[in-house]
Parts: structure tokens; C-alpha cells; sequence
């Protein structure tokens, strides 16, 4: 069989996965954060592009929950495309373009739009430079003045010493190209047991490598198989990567992930004060890659931009709304950082999170709810940055055109329930209050249907599909019986209705 896959693999689908950073609202949002106004914040009509969209799930959930927003989504692997245009269709969306094709193509056709917004999710560390000229070209043609680019990457240092080994697993590959990628997988996870039983120096040289690879089984076998077995692959320096996108005329503008933005959560005093001294962009972001040992980056580009007025961008934040994306009482106050564990202030946080456990709250509306001297303002959009990038909190469309989201959503939502009973790959619904998604699984969405259809009856439901799906129920080591079953299932049923649908109906999606 002649191999068109490039050195990439294609004998395995990659994974049905959402990304929340590249959704428009969470770049807009990220840009103004930085004292930029960027697309993507209002609900406004836009072209969105999502470049190497995979199994297309990112890109058919911005669809749904931005229903002005016109969806392009590109891959070269057949097999995501016809997933992806069968689930646009089924949720009858009409604004969501799909193409197979390769970058150069892309690049090439006068016929692809420009775009205000353009994303690459995993796609530049895993292909080869000719691929990556080809992106850049395309950027430069088809992205609009003030337009954005997210693009995420594996990331020097934190890849170099793991580098090595991820090199040696794909000459083992290569080297028999006829054995499937998840047994060429499984003989790479076996080669590097093998060399650490046999007390290669490797490790003891990089013992990171151990931990590192250790964190990565956890993962799906089909998203390692794409992770690890790559041929192109390469783990960018920060500047490195600036410098193939200048080319696109995009300047750096800073970090998809809101808690990247707050320094006193990644860095001690002294390297805070050492990265202060450091003026040049490239230089400075570089070095704090090399403080935390940074492994993967988000990062946004701009094509031309223009810093707000202080007053200006305050006034933005005020009127940017926000919502809980997580059931209030499931907001830790600690969480894990560069610097250990992190603890946040209960007096600073706790007040914030009650005020938007009301429901969609724009920030002006928040400190009207705050008690008096609560928190200066750059604590107040610290807390608001550190909120948004653990995922707790999210920024929220305006409500003018919300019912519009609503039917939009529901539409695919319905699409991704119906499956739940044939996979539990798809674990996201769209919501019309953040424009982006929720993860919620399989067991909830088909509850979610029993309750729609008035079945009076659905953990007796749910526990016979469970059991016939092949899911096991054991107590203290021995498998349950059926009413055993139905009593596990009513457990899990009383929590989604405690905690998980009273969230739902705040995001849009219950």
C-alpha cells in the first residue's frame, strides 16, 4: 500500500478531542488580557479557520455554539473528514466548510477565504518543514490585518531529554514499515523499558525522560500513536518558532493559557526580577521556558495590532461577561504550578467565585456584588486570569443572540446524544453562553436523552445498557448483581442531579 501519509500516522484516527484555548471568545479573551482588541469576543461574525483540525470536534463545536461564525476546517487524512462532515451533518449545521487536503494545496487555492481567526491545535512540532513553509504561506495570504493565530507545540527545554528516545522509537518504526502503528507503538513503550532494565546511562543522564514517558502512558493508545511515532517531529525553542512566523508578518502577543499571564504563580521573586531586566521579547519569553522547563505551549500571534488605552481595555474587561464552568463547590483553591502547590487566597477568590455561581455576570456587574474593598484591580483580573486558565471559568458571549446559540447547539447536541449509546468517544456538548464546549460524559448524555423522552425508569435504563456495553461493576472485589447494578447507577443519577445538571442549565446545555 503506497504510504501518502508524509511520515505521519495513518493507520490510527486520532482522538475525538476539544480545545477550549482556541474557541474564539478564549482568544479574544486572551488578547485582552495583554491590552489587545482582538475578533471572536462578541458573538460577532467572523471566518474562522481550523488548520489540521483532526477529527474535526474543536471545529464543529465553534460552529455550533457561534452560529455567525463562518468554519473552515482542513486535514489530509480522509478518514477525519467523512467523521467530521457525518457529525456536522447529522446537527445540520450550514455554517462549517470541511476539505481534505494537504497545507501546500491550501496554500496554493485562491478559492480559501481569509480569516480572522486561525487555529493549529497539534499540528507544527509533528510535520516537516516543507508542511510548515506551506502553513506560513497560507497565513500570510489568507489571514485578515488583526487577525490571530493559535498554535500549540511540543517545546525546548522541556523535550530535551526526551528527545533522544522519541527519535529511537520512530527509527524502529520506520525501520518495518509494515507493522501497524499500535504495534509499533507497543515494541517503542517495550525498546525504552528494555534500555532502562538494562541501566542505559540515558537515564541517569536524563532522568526526566522516565517520568516524562511515564506520564504519557496514561494517555490513549491512539493519541501516543501520533505523539511518539511521527517521523517529522521537533520540539520548538520559543524564538525558533517566532522567527518561522514572522514570515506570515505575525508578531507574538502572548499565551493561550490565562495562568500563564500571572507571574507570581509561575515564579519566585528572584526570577521575576531577572525576567524584568530582560527587554527583549524573544529573549525573555525563552528564558522563562527555561525557568519552568516548559514542555508545551499555546501560544497567539497577531498580524498587526495596537495596544488599548489603559481606560479603554478596563472598559473591556468590565463589560466581558463570564460563567462557572465547573459546580461551585468543585473550585479548588490549590492547584499544581511551576512553583509546587499553589495556594490561593479563600478572602480574594471565594467572593468572586459566589458572585458567578448566580449565573453569566459581566465583571462590571461582579464588583457591584463584591463587598468594598474586596481587592485592588490587578488582583481582581489576576483572579479572574487564574480562574480562566484552571478551567473553572470562562468568558461568555453576550446575551443578545443567545436564543440563535441555543437552537444551534441544541441541534448538535442532540447529534452527540444520539451516538452515546454506540461510543464514548464524543464527550463534549457546545454551549450558546461560553461559544465553546463542556465536557460531559457518556452516562450523563444518556441520561440527559431518558429524561427528555420522559422514561420513567432510566437507571434501570442506563444500568442494562451498561451492562450490555460491556462496563463492569465491582464492590470490594466482586462483581455486582443486577439490583447491585441499578443501586450504582441511582448513585451516579442522584450526583448528576446535584452537582452536574444545575451546571449544565447555567452553560446553556441542560
Amino acid at each position: 500500500m503506497a504510504d501518502w501519509g508524509s511520515g505521519y500516522v495513518i493507520d490510527t484516527a486520532y482522538v475525538h478531542d476539544f480545545c477550549r484555548v482556541q474557541v474564539p471568545a478564549m482568544l479574544s479573551f486572551a488578547a485582552l488580557a495583554k491590552g489587545v482588541a482582538a475578533p471572536g469576543g462578541r458573538g460577532e461574525p467572523l471566518h474562522y479557520c481550523d488548520l489540521g483540525c483532526g477529527q474535526g470536534l474543536t471545529a464543529t463545536i465553534v460552529a455550533a455554539a457561534n452560529p455567525n461564525t463562518a468554519v473552515f476546517a482542513a486535514d489530509f487524512n480522509p478518514t477525519h473528514i467523512a467523521g467530521a462532515r457525518s457529525l456536522a451533518h447529522a446537527a445540520g449545521l450550514d455554517n462549517i466548510v470541511f476539505r481534505e487536503a494537504d497545507f501546500a494545496e491550501l496554500a496554493e487555492d485562491a478559492e480559501v477565504p481569509e480569516f480572522d481567526v486561525i487555529a493549529l491545535h497539534g499540528v507544527y512540532s509533528w510535520i516537516g518543514a516543507e508542511h510548515r513553509k506551506a502553513i506560513v504561506a497560507l497565513i500570510r495570504r489568507r489571514l485578515k490585518p488583526g487577525g490571530l493565530v493559535y498554535v500549540s507545540y511540543d517545546a525546548m527545554p522541556g523535550w530535551a531529554g526526551m528527545a533522544p528516545l522519541r527519535r529511537l522509537m520512530v527509527q524502529l518504526q520506520v525501520a518495518q514499515p509494515q507493522v501497524s502503528s499500535k504495534r509499533a507503538l507497543d515494541q517503542a513503550l517495550a525498546l525504552a523499558d528494555g534500555l532502562k532494565e538494562a541501566g542505559a546511562h540515558f537515564y541517569r543522564m536524563y532522568p526526566q525522560a522516565a517520568v516524562q514517558l511515564e506520564r504519557l502512558r496514561k494517555l490513549p493508545a491512539s493519541y501516543l500513536a501520533h505523539e511518539l511515532l511521527t517521523r517529522d517531529w521537533q520540539a520548538f525553542s520559543f524564538a525558533d518558532l517566532a522567527q518561522e512566523l514572522a514570515d506570515a508578518k505575525l508578531t507574538f502577543l502572548g499565551s493561550a493559557h490565562l495562568t500563564d499571564h500571572v507571574d507570581r504563580v509561575n515564579f519566585t521573586d528572584a526570577q521575576q526580577a531577572l525576567l524584568t531586566d530582560l527587554a527583549d521579547p524573544l529573549i525573555n519569553e525563552t528564558a522563562r521556558d527555561m525557568i519552568i522547563g516548559r514542555q508545551f505551549r499555546r501560544d497567539i500571534f497577531a498580524k498587526g495590532f495596537t495596544p488599548m488605552a489603559p481606560m479603554a481595555a478596563r472598559e473591556c474587561w468590565l463589560a466581558t461577561r463570564f460563567v462557572l464552568t465547573s459546580p461551585r463547590d468543585d473550585v479548588e483553591l490549590t492547584f499544581d504550578t511551576p512553583l509546587g502547590r499553589f495556594q490561593l487566597r479563600s478572602e480574594t477568590y471565594r467572593p468572586v467565585i459566589e458572585a458567578f455561581a448566580a449565573g453569566p455576570l459581566s465583571l462590571r456587574e461582579v464588583v457591584e456584588r463584591l463587598p468594598e474593598a474586596t481587592m485592588g484591580w490587578a488582583s481582581l483580573t489576576d483572579a479572574i486570569k487564574v480562574l480562566v486558565g484552571q478551567g473553572h471559568l470562562a468568558p461568555a458571549l453576550p446575551p443578545e443572540d443567545e436564543a440563535i446559540r441555543r437552537t444551534s447547539t441544541q441541534a448538535f447536541n442532540a447529534a452527540v446524544m444520539a451516538r452515546a449509546k454506540e461510543t464514548t468517544e464524543l464527550r463534549y456538548l457546545a454551549s450558546p453562553v461560553t461559544g465553546g464546549g463542556i465536557r460531559v460524559d457518556p452516562l450523563t448524555q444518556l441520561y440527559m436523552q431518558a429524561k427528555r423522552k420522559g422514561i420513567a425508569d432510566p437507571a434501570a435504563l442506563l444500568a442494562s445498557l451498561a451492562v450490555a456495553g460491556g462496563e463492569r461493576f465491582e464492590k470490594d472485589g466482586q462483581k455486582l448483581p443486577a439490583d447491585g447494578v441499578r443501586a450504582e447507577i441511582s448513585g451516579r443519577i442522584a450526583a448528576i442531579d446535584a452537582r452536574v445538571l444545575p451546571l449544565l442549565g447555567r452553560l446553556g446545555v441542560a
